[in-house]
């Protein structure tokens, strides 16, 4: 979203527009466009060139060309094919080459304004057919009878934008409420210092805006495409600023205070929390928990996003974290996307806590309502120290009594919204955002700007990446053959697929087939081995009870969609086949790999495509071959964009009108510099720079995260 100032050009309702009546106006708002300045962030699709007429001699068949001429007849005709009246006017530029003109519809008093000898300025789509020239409804400016002087009116050369229909709503319409913004736009005054501007070579957002619309007629050639011209570019410029600076403030909104009591408690409980363990912590465990206990230990509130390879050992280094909160005196909670991962968490941290004397509580939305009360009412009188769960624990209902750490798991899958909810169930707390999934640089400088970052590198010791295999399309039964080779040899397998059912692909490709039919044809192939199948759609206690048996041996195979892609951590399975591997991303991709393998005994990752393009080759054939999850995550961002390698319904993605990534990566970088400047200028009050009452700030934050929740 775009940096908005706090001034009518921009919060004009549209009802307010002249022809914007009730049908308009609920067709407009089913779009999302409810005022003046949503109107104006849309982008002209392209520009019309009205400057110069050519001569009627040089017109090409389906050129849009503006001609002037005189009109030699004027005549309304009757069409048997159509039954009705057409206008017909014949036209003659300067050198006498005829040009058709044609109206289909057309109001009584026109033909009675284009008498012999009048001068046009027309413009339209030219058609050439065995008569010569033509034009149909060209655009040509006349006043009815009534008005005082009733002449045509030859408009004004210039360079006009056109814009896409919004709805049912047709483009000419929306020049027309276009024009009326860009009115009111006129009178609203810059947003930034002029100085600032000048010296980053910027025009202001509201400037560029008027550029956008209202593109100068001066330069050479034909006109550039909107996307290209330099009002564009800027426009995405303060786009990306503007999400920076709304994480700055959310940075800036957090509580400084003096460093917490009982340091030496929490670097006992942590001790302690280790030595429940069934392994010592890495090197590079220890060293990314000395850099959280020191952000604990400060005075101003911890927000740290600690990422790092499938099986580096994320989930330990959060417990250390968690337990050095509870040490000193505090609650905790642990808040992951799914249940299956909330419940593993809850399993693992429990054990560690039993031993310690904190008392845990599980929180998921399939709970019993008994059993919610009783967990929210053990956090709410401090009887419960730490707190596992799902989104539940964002509810109203939700209440610690002194909440001082949160950790999010897999954070890519929430955003700011619900990092901020959690934060707010105490006065202060510190927060730490896990994700395991790899994330661009560039990326993490957009969805985590607010966090400051730690990374845990390569694995825990004894593991292994894990060996992949391509299969080509045609060669399903030896992919098979191979898995239950794997399985059999005493291991545990998944079998996963992009889709639950085998519906028709949203890109035309064919369908691949449904989880069901997976599940059948296995108990075909290996009437030896139990199976169980595990969706989103199963209800949790299906869910459970399948992963369960999973995690006990008692189910050797577990054919399952991505559900499985984040957390699932069951020592014993060796092998995964990947059904419709090339639908994947490459992150996505690595992140289901990572599910195997993770007990000591080498893993296997089968990728069987469904189709294979050349483009979808070369992707498998990198995976099959890099095993850093840094590298394969940057490579998916350029091959596939951020939609893609994010997941097309990523929550963590703002949306944005002018920005492109990663096309607009060096505009990323520039905005996050431009914000720490202004920022610095108003800290320290430099004349020109608070340029906050001009803005709403509220608003704004408000809509960079509408698309959050």
């Amino acid at each position: 979203m775009l940096l908005r100032p706090d001034h009518p050009a921009f919060s004009t309702p549209l009802s307010t527009l002249k022809g914007v009546g009730p049908k308009t106006l609920a067709k407009l708002e089913e779009e999302g466009f409810r005022t003046t300045g949503d109107l104006l962030t849309l982008s002209p699709r392209f520009y019309q060139d009205r400057r110069r007429p050519v001569p009627v001699a040089s017109l090409n068949h389906d050129d849009e060309a503006l001609v002037e001429a005189e009109v030699v007849s004027t005549r309304v005709r009757w069409s048997p094919r159509s039954r009705r009246r057409f206008l017909e006017v014949q036209a003659a530029d300067e050198a006498g080459d005829r040009l058709s003109l044609h109206w289909f519809n057309f109001p009584a008093w026109l033909p009675k304004s284009l008498p012999r000898g009048r001068r046009l300025r027309l413009f339209g789509r030219v058609r050439l057919n065995g008569r010569g020239p033509e034009m149909i409804h060209p655009d040509l400016d006349v006043r009815p009878p009534e008005d005082e002087e009733n002449e045509a009116v030859e408009a004004a050369p210039e360079v006009r934008p056109v814009y896409p229909p919004i709805g049912e709503l047709s483009s000419g319409l929306v020049k027309k409420f276009q024009d009326q913004a860009l009115a009111l736009l006129a009178g609203c005054p810059p947003l930034f210092p002029a100085d600032w501007l000048a010296g980053h070579g910027l025009s202001d957002p509201v400037a560029a805006l008027a550029t956008l619309h209202s593109p100068p007629n001066g330069f050479e050639g034909p006109p550039p495409r909107p996307a290209q011209t330099r009002a564009f570019r800027h426009l995405a410029l303060f786009e990306l600023l503007g999400w920076r600076l709304m994480m700055l403030q959310a940075r800036s909104a957090e509580l400084p205070g003096p460093p917490r009591p009982g340091l030496d408690q929490g670097r006992a409980a942590l001790e302690a929390f280790w030595n429940t363990l069934p392994f010592r912590p890495s090197p590079e465990q220890l060293r990314v928990t000395a850099e959280l206990t020191a952000d604990l230990s400060a005075g101003r509130p911890m927000s740290r996003l600690l990422q790092g390879e499938v099986g580096g050992g994320k989930t330990a280094v959060a417990g250390a974290a968690l337990f050095f909160a509870l040490g000193r005196g505090g609650q905790a909670a642990l808040m992951a996307p799914t249940e299956v991962l909330a419940r593993q968490h809850y399993e693992f941290l429990t054990r560690s806590a039993g031993a310690l004397g904190y008392e845990t509580v599980l929180l998921t939305g399939s709970l019993g309502e008994k059993e919610k009360r009783a967990a929210r009412r053990a956090l709410a009188e401090g009887r419960a120290q730490l707190a596992v769960g799902s989104q539940a624990l964002l509810s109203p209902a939700t209440v610690f009594q002194n909440l001082t750490l949160a950790v999010i798991d897999e954070q890519h899958r929430f955003g700011v919204r619900q990092r901020l909810a959690l934060r707010r169930k105490s006065g202060r707390v510190d927060l730490l955002a896990l994700s395991a999934t790899p994330i661009p640089r560039s990326l993490t400088l957009m969805l985590y700007g607010d966090l400051d970052s730690s990374s845990l590198q390569g694995l825990l010791p004894g593991r292994s990446p894990a060996r992949t295999a391509i299969f080509e399309p045609d060669q399903r039964p030896a992919a098979y053959a191979r898995f239950l080779e794997l399985v059999r040899a005493g291991g545990q397998g998944f079998l996963v697929t992009p889709r639950i059912e085998a519906n028709e692909t949203e890109d035309g490709t064919p369908p691949g087939r449904s989880l069901e039919d997976l599940h059948r044809d296995l108990a075909a192939l290996a009437p030896d081995l139990s199976i169980a199948s595990l969706h989103g759609r199963l209800d949790p206690a299906a869910r459970e009870e399948a992963m369960e048996g999973f995690r006990q041996g008692r189910i050797r195979i577990l054919v399952a969609t991505s559900i499985i892609e984040v957390g699932v951590d069951v020592p014993a399975a060796r092998v995964i086949l990947i059904e419709g591997a090339e639908r994947f991303g490459l992150a996505q991709l690595h992140q289901l790999r990572g599910r195997v393998g993770r007990g000591g005994e080498e893993g296997h990752c089968l990728l069987l495509p469904a189709a294979l393009t050349p483009d979808g080759a070369r992707r498998l054939a990198t995976l099959a071959r890099e095993h850093n999850g840094q590298v394969l995550a940057e490579l998916d961002l350029e091959m596939r964009g951020p939609g893609e390698q994010l997941g097309l319904r990523q929550s963590g993605w703002p949306a944005m009108t002018y920005a492109r990534l990663p096309r607009d990566l060096p505009l990323l970088a520039r905005a996050h510099r431009l914000a720490e400047e202004l920022r610095a200028g108003l800290e320290n009050n430099l004349p020109g720079f608070d340029f906050r009452p001009r803005l709403n700030f509220e608003a704004l934050k408000n809509r960079l995260t509408d698309n959050l929740d």
